[in-house]
């Protein structure tokens, strides 16, 4: 801490305001004065510095949360040591963490909350699926932004804090989130960062820790034998099945809790998806005006007229539905024959003394409700059911615009591929269903009319996979042809044969990674030819700099002289020298506008190179905004002219 406080320039980061300080070291909001941006920068303690074991340990941990890339994850920028000082890099949020919500009590609907631990687990599941476990989910370590994005923070720290453990022998961590296996030492598991999920999620919804006391000893001695209060007891309001959910995340088995982080959010998309239902929320939540927020009121007001009046239309026709509805049941009321009255003096059967030439009214015949139906049926399974009868024939035709939309994306490969919108949408046609069918109708017509623009968005998204996965086929193809060593030839061969048949069964993710495995090897083995072009102009310079990339990506300036026949030999030399201070590279090529003028044209292009520094071993990248000039030959474009504007 004393070498952090007279430092006022780490590397190229000049330290500006402390954002915090831990166990490990102290973050500081620092400016990058290279690339030009602000950043979180963390600079662990000398504790953990002086011991090349978790040297070793942290720089390889770190490198491996380097490759996390996901919108609900923190981006880890760089890493490495300055005059003997570690320090890490990481993207700067401007927000609030959860524990902040938590600490002001913030009154932030139940639908919110359970919007904000989706996204932690959709970011874990990523984690999780690349082989990488946080260890230390709490709340202090989930940022939401300005903007509502949750952000997951310090990946990888935590195993670097559980390395020191075998040293000294004591348990560091957060005692009131830890699960039981970590404070036994036992194995951990994608299972142990969902017991912290749990403890996280009881305290966002009640504001209360499961886990609590006066000692670090008292709080870990609950952690391995006493069970929280139920969730119910402490917030009665909330559904049952939440509290179930947040029970199982918190079981003290590893077994017996949620295996993967996709299963623990598919069970709260379910209860998010319920609670878009107006007869749930009014059960549920509080009754109170929240304003909308300042984003969305944007999105209203920027939309196009004709999209406003579809969407009135849509709701118009909802609320036809409902007044249908309850018309129909007055009509029913109202049909009923007229209560029996007895005459004067004639008997009446009867358990009590009945004054004499009082009117008897007689009991109506109390409705059967329909048989309670498993929620656990599978969709495909309940959409077959039989239908109730005489179904409204408004709320038949809402139900079959729905099947029609599902119909439709699942034609697309929404399913197959298993694509975001796809899950919300099931979820809110299962609710739908059951609705249906346990006579909740404004809980079906509304799920209906829910369903409909998501399965079209999973449509959509279905789409632009398909289009991804045909563009990376029809790339990696010229790549793999030209690839003359007979092992490496063989192997993307197989790849790009995989991708294609993957492709013909709709599987469009696999087909994908399929050709760029293929593509991969070809550029490895300096193979970067330049792709088929478009007659689109602006079509065709988005894929030279595709082709651009890749040439950048396999370290050959042979390739890139293909791409831009006139580049000096100064610039050539250029290129040899970052390519030997690089390993891994990975560059993209973003045009933001292109102007063609018969046959040129000019670009300002955001260039951008990830890669591994020979000599440190450090994760980098390096940003440019570039002027590029293009020219149109007999068959293809190519670049004429490259300058940089600015860094």
């Amino acid at each position: 801490m004393t070498k952090t406080d007279r430092l006022s320039l780490v590397s190229k980061f000049e330290l500006h305001d402390l954002i915090g300080e831990g166990a490990t070291g102290v973050v500081w909001k620092a400016y990058d004065t290279v690339i030009r941006r602000y950043v979180a920068l963390k600079l662990l303690t000398a504790r953990i510095g002086r011991k090349s074991d978790a040297r070793e340990r942290f720089l390889r941990e770190a490198r491996a949360a380097g490759v996390l890339q996901h919108p609900n994850l923190i981006t880890l920028y760089d890493l490495g040591e300055a005059e003997g000082q570690l320090y890490i890099a990481m993207e700067l949020v401007q927000g609030m963490d959860v524990s902040d919500l938590i600490a002001t009590s913030a009154p932030l609907a139940l639908e919110r909350k359970l919007d904000l631990v989706i996204q932690v687990l959709d970011g874990l599941a990523y984690a999780h699926e690349h082989g990488v476990i946080h260890r230390d989910i709490k709340p202090s370590n989930v940022r939401v932004s300005s903007e509502g994005q949750v952000k997951v923070m310090d990946f990888g720290i935590a195993r670097l804090q559980s390395a020191d453990v075998s040293g000294s022998g004591a348990i560091v961590g957060t005692p009131n989130y830890m699960a039981p296996e970590q404070v036994t030492n036992g194995a951990i598991t994608p299972a142990t960062d969902l017991f912290s999920v749990g403890c996280l999620l009881y305290e966002l919804l009640t504001y209360t820790k499961p886990f609590d006391g006066d000692t670090v000893h008292s709080v870990l001695y609950q952690v391995l034998t006493t069970e929280p209060k139920p969730l119910r007891s402490v917030a009665p309001t909330l559904p049952a099945g939440l509290e179930r959910v947040v029970a199982r995340a918190m079981n003290k088995v590893p077994e017996d809790r949620y295996q993967t982080a996709r299963q623990m959010q598919q069970a709260l998309l379910e209860i998010r998806a319920g609670l878009s239902s107006p007869s749930d929320i009014t059960e549920r939540l509080p009754l109170r005006w929240s304003s909308l927020p300042a984003p969305v009121l944007r999105l209203i007001t920027h939309t196009p007229l004709r999209w406003r009046v579809a969407t009135l239309s849509v709701l118009l026709g909802v609320a036809l539905v409902l007044l249908y509805a309850s018309r129909s049941s007055v009509t029913i009321a109202a049909d009923a024959p007229a209560p029996r009255v007895a005459q004067p003096g004639a008997p009446v059967a009867t358990s009590r003394p009945v004054l004499a030439g009082s009117p008897t009214v007689a009991k109506p015949t109390p409705t059967v409700p329909p048989p309670p139906l498993d929620v656990s049926i599978p969709l495909d399974q309940l959409v077959e059911m039989p239908l109730p009868d005489k179904l409204n024939p408004a709320l038949a035709a809402l139900r079959d615009s729905a099947l029609a939309a599902r119909r439709r994306a699942r034609a697309a490969g929404a399913m197959k591929n298993n694509v975001p919108s796809v899950v919300l949408a099931e979820t809110m046609l299962h609710t739908a269903e059951l609705g249906l069918r346990q006579g909740d109708r404004a809980r079906a017509s509304n799920g209906y009319v829910s369903a409909v623009p998501q399965f079209n968005n999973a449509r959509t998204e279905a789409e632009q996979l398909r289009w991804e996965a045909e563009q990376a086929i029809t790339r990696a193809t010229p790549v793999v042809k030209g690839i003359t060593i007979r092992s490496e030839a063989s192997r993307a061969a197989t790849s790009l044969a995989r991708a294609d048949s993957l492709f013909a069964a709709m599987d469009y993710v696999l087909a994908t990674l399929a050709a760029r495995d293929a593509e991969r090897v070809g550029v490895a083995a300096g193979v970067a030819p330049p792709s088929p072009q478009p007659e689109n102009p602006r079509a065709a310079i988005g894929v030279l700099l595709l082709d651009l990339a890749r040439a950048v990506d396999s370290k050959r300036v042979a390739n890139l002289r293909l791409l831009f026949p006139s580049m000096s030999a100064q610039d050539a030399q250029s290129w040899q020298t970052f390519f030997r201070r690089a390993s891994q590279l990975d560059a993209r090529f973003a045009p933001d506008t292109i102007h063609v003028l018969g046959s040129t044209a000019s670009a300002t292009v955001h260039a951008e190179y990830r890669f591994i520094a020979t000599a440190t071993g450090a994760q980098q990248e390096e940003r440019a905004t570039l002027a590029m000039e293009f020219m149109r030959t007999v068959n293809d474009w190519r670049v004429t002219s490259v300058r940089e504007t600015k860094r």
